[in-house]
């Protein structure tokens, strides 16, 4: 259980997640609820195989994921309908073995959770949080806050975009000017470093396997996507680097707009800090990668072009000691890394390495929100 709690320190650290920070066998500044969404990585390969616990916590995952939709359609409630019926074989199967008794209220008024979003449309006033002391809810939003002016996070609501935003440094709330090519984009970049050549460049970065040959295939990569703006052999390309995007998107749950913010920082509060992204790609219907380098290339002339370099993420045969539906991902070596256009990342993602499993091998966290569930799924 010990290597199964050590474990929890090694997860990306994401905005989507609390910080965890382990010491002995105790999880400190964690809330259950956000350590329950990520539990397969370092419990497939650590417990029995084809165990039927591992199997139920995933399928209660999905099922409170779904649950907590505000907004709710006919595709999602037959989804819901069938992630019901097999948590109850779940359970079962978990009374055969343990003899666990699953006879309780809560369990109970699961049974009725399709009808009661047929008759309220959402399950926005139909939860038990209402009724919770006054203290309990004050210690709920604090622990929303990352503990930094946490009063004034606590008013704005705590949580999401705002604890992102108290999350910021100083240098990110730097936001480069809009290229007037890409006025209409829906991203941003912040924290930008001071410009430097492409010489300069490699020579800072000698010996990451991801640069090998970085001026060539950045030259090849605009001739070929920005044939407008192909730089000669003679011509010099300048580069500044920044470690912070802004990447807007319309949520899956209710379609309105949100925002993701994606650090690509060696040195955010302390820790490194490279994000992944899910990003368009042709036959592939959920591209994923790890941001290596974010930076606004400038060539020659007033145009700028802005990308990433990231390391992708490939798919694999390989399947756990207990096989789930959560996607599995490998990630591959360093000289994969290739460029990707701002304008094609949709959003950010977290992934979680599996302890105990082939070098490489990451799960997608997929019910780390709702949006997140739905894309992963292709639920609309």
């Amino acid at each position: 259980m010990s290597v199964a709690l050590l474990s929890v320190g090694r997860i990306t650290r994401a905005g989507y997640s609390l910080h965890f920070r382990i010491t002995g066998c105790k999880i400190f500044d964690a809330k259950d609820e956000c350590i329950g969404k990520i539990p397969f990585a370092h419990l497939v390969q650590l417990l029995p195989r084809n165990w039927c616990l591992v199997r139920i916590v995933r399928r209660i995952q999905k099922v409170c994921t779904m649950l907590g939709l505000s907004v709710m359609t006919r595709t999602r409630l037959d989804h819901v309908n069938d992630l019901v019926r097999k948590y109850e074989c779940a359970c079962n199967e978990v009374y055969n073995v343990f003899g666990k008794d699953f006879n309780f209220l809560k369990q109970h008024s699961l049974m009725h959770a399709i009808e009661d979003f047929m008759s309220k449309g959402t399950s926005r006033n139909m939860n038990t949080r209402v009724g919770k002391g006054f203290q309990q809810e004050v210690g709920k939003m604090y622990q929303k806050t990352n503990g930094k002016n946490a009063e004034c996070q606590a008013k704005r609501g705590g949580g999401g975009p705002h604890q992102e935003d108290a999350d910021l440094e100083d240098h990110e709330r730097i936001i480069l000017p809009v290229s007037k090519e890409r006025s209409s984009g829906h991203w941003k970049l912040g924290s930008p470093v001071r410009r430097v050549s492409m010489h300069r460049l490699e020579a800072d970065q000698r010996g990451d396997l991801a640069f090998r040959d970085f001026n060539m295939h950045l030259r090849e990569y605009i001739a070929q996507y920005h044939p407008v703006h192909q730089v000669r052999l003679e011509q010099q390309i300048q580069i500044q680097q920044c470690r912070v995007i802004y990447v807007k998107y319309q949520s899956k749950v209710d379609w309105r707009s949100a925002t993701d913010i994606l650090r690509c920082n060696p040195l955010f509060h302390g820790h490194p800090r490279f994000d992944s992204v899910i990003y368009e790609e042709d036959n592939k219907p959920l591209a994923v990668g790890k941001l290596h380098f974010v930076f606004r290339c400038h060539p020659p002339g007033d145009a700028v072009i802005d990308l990433a370099l990231a390391r992708p993420f490939g798919t694999t045969a390989w399947q756990p000691n207990t096989r789930t539906d959560c996607p599995i991902r490998k990630k591959l070596p360093l000289n994969n890394c290739h460029f990707i256009a701002l304008e094609h990342i949709v959003r950010g993602i977290l992934l979680c390495p599996i302890f105990g499993g082939q070098d490489g091998m990451h799960y997608i966290v997929g019910c780390i929100d709702e949006d997140m569930y739905l894309r992963v799924n292709n639920i609309d």
